[in-house]
């Protein structure tokens, strides 16, 4: 199976669940159905949101505890389509031509298969490894391919962590591995990003100066 950052998402959300009722089961469905991919979040966002949006008013005739499930679930939609939706309309253009480039190279960098003899907790751990290696990829890539989007992105992959912990209870957190609590971590996120630009300036002017040598 290919994993998507969107994927383990959900993935996450449900490895820390209890069975879902067929109430919120109806109201998600929908949005298990979207295509998993950062590509065509972004190409089709308008379509995307207009889909949460519905489904969220489906999770209105549900219990509190049910709302509270699908807002957890639908945290990479929400923070997407509603949280941040001002803040990433004017890169959505540059966004969205970058998409097929950064699922291509993020797919191929950060696809960790499980092996068939891992246990539950060793399949959380990949997954979980699968989501930071997810967001540092593409976060990369968006800061290439669209840097004045980095700010926004960066806010955003933070947003994404620090929803996630919020949102989680906490004997679920401590009943983690070390590899997905860092995921639930937004400080780490956030230095993890700050860390990546940084490499990322100092490879460039290296290469810069490595050709004014030549020449």
């Amino acid at each position: 199976m290919k994993y998507s950052i969107i994927f383990t998402f959900f993935f996450v959300s449900l490895c820390y669940a209890n069975d879902l009722s067929p109430c919120i089961q109806k109201c998600l469905e929908p949005m298990t159905k979207i295509e998993k991919t950062i590509s065509y979040i972004y190409r089709n966002y308008e379509n995307v949101c207009d889909i949460l949006e519905k489904q969220a008013l489906c999770a209105q005739d549900c219990s509190a505890t049910d709302r509270a499930i699908f807002f957890q679930y639908t945290t990479f939609y929400r923070i997407h389509c509603v949280d941040m939706e001002e803040e990433l309309e004017e890169h959505m253009p540059c966004l969205k031509e970058a998409s097929y480039k950064a699922d291509f190279v993020c797919r191929d960098k950060c696809q960790h298969k499980p092996q068939k003899n891992m246990n539950k907790e060793e399949k959380q751990k990949n997954i979980c490894k699968t989501v930071e290696c997810s967001t540092m990829c593409y976060f990369k890539q968006f800061s290439e391919s669209c840097p004045k989007a980095q700010n926004v992105m960066l806010k955003l992959n933070v947003r994404n962590a620090e929803e996630m912990r919020r949102l989680t209870h906490e004997k679920h957190v401590q009943d983690m591995n070390e590899q997905c609590r860092r995921i639930h971590d937004g400080e780490y996120i956030r230095s993890q990003l700050l860390e990546a630009i940084k490499h990322e300036k100092v490879a460039k002017l290296d290469k810069m100066d490595k050709k004014t040598k030549k020449e």
